[in-house]
């Protein structure tokens, strides 16, 4: 299933891990094509057949390469700076949750909506392909990183979140106003981070975004406008800014990057930055392009009509004007 799920996102190959079965070390009973005896194993006939049907898949357009619009930032080091080990639970409290599932967060809402998107270190990958990146949780964050975002920014749009921005990259916590590097790029600094009582909820155009999240970080704007605000918070602190840097556009969002927050927020942004939607698909079928036929399962099929061509643009992204 993965395979072909890799196939449909623009894998160009498949490979084994591992070929060999390990005799020793932490991965010896994570079993290989070939068996701790040198005999094959029932895999070899599964990549085989994978093979098999990869050539006959070739005569539509397999493998396909994507040109992403969309890229997401991931950072090791920020996977690794914000899971501490030790008996200390003072970040802990800060850190929640965990950098991967940010990051999963982000990327959820590209996925089911069948659009490309690259995930890259923004600290030695040009991002000049790309009409949005963004940053989810990047809380390390160094100096070729921050000079990536600024640069590109100025010409394009950028969206930063809660976590992001916090410590340099010797995992010491910035003595500037916050986002580190980046506060003029946001037009804001973070000040206090707060867990709300109920889940927050701020509107969005004519939405009312219900984000199933408790923790968000009170913004103080300078040059930023303000989108929404935090709807049932004691102090109303922004939940999505705007700041117009240069010729692009810097977009902070106050708590943390969950599917169910980052799905309308992008929606809103998709037509004005000119990025295309992928098929309408059902939640269990992805689908790219013209390829939409050429669907791949992913969980259990939902009973809902879908069609294979394009969405048609929302018109709820007709109240935000980038300029």
């Amino acid at each position: 299933m993965y395979a072909y799920l890799g196939l449909a996102m623009g894998a160009q190959g498949i490979l084994a891990w591992t070929f060999n079965s390990h005799q020793g070390g932490e991965e010896q009973a994570l079993f290989g094509l070939v068996d701790h005896d040198n005999t094959p194993s029932w895999k070899v006939d599964e990549f085989a057949r994978i093979a098999a049907e990869f050539k006959e898949l070739s005569k539509y357009g397999f493998p396909r390469y994507t040109h992403p619009q969309v890229a997401i930032a991931y950072s090791f080091d920020s996977n690794i700076a914000s899971s501490p080990n030790g008996p200390s639970k003072h970040n802990a409290r800060l850190l929640k949750p965990g950098y991967t599932e940010q990051v999963q967060g982000a990327f959820e809402p590209l996925f089911r909506a069948n659009i490309d998107a690259a995930i890259i270190n923004i600290g030695h990958d040009s991002l000049a392909l790309y009409k949005l990146v963004i940053v989810p949780a990047d809380y390390v964050m160094d100096v070729a990183s921050a000079k990536a975002i600024r640069d590109y920014v100025e010409g394009w749009c950028g969206a930063n979140d809660r976590l992001s921005a916090k410590v340099d990259e010797h995992g010491q916590w910035f003595n500037t106003p916050l986002p580190g590097r980046l506060s003029d790029v946001f037009g804001l600094k973070t000040n206090a981070f707060y867990t709300g009582d109920q889940p927050l909820e701020f509107p969005l155009a004519k939405l009312s975004v219900e984000t199933g999240v408790h923790r968000y970080e009170a913004l103080e704007p300078s040059t930023a406008k303000i989108l929404s605000t935090f709807s049932n918070t004691q102090d109303h602190t922004p939940a999505l800014t705007i700041n117009k840097f240069g010729k692009g556009t810097a977009i902070y969002l106050a708590t943390e990057s969950k599917a169910s927050v980052m799905a309308p927020v992008l929606d809103q942004f998709y037509g004005v930055l000119g990025i295309e939607r992928g098929p309408l698909t059902p939640a269990a079928l992805c689908a790219r392009g013209e390829w939409a036929n050429s669907v791949c399962e992913y969980d259990r099929p939902r009973t809902e009509n879908w069609h294979s061509g394009r969405r048609k643009g929302s018109s709820r992204v007709a109240n935000i004007r980038i300029r």
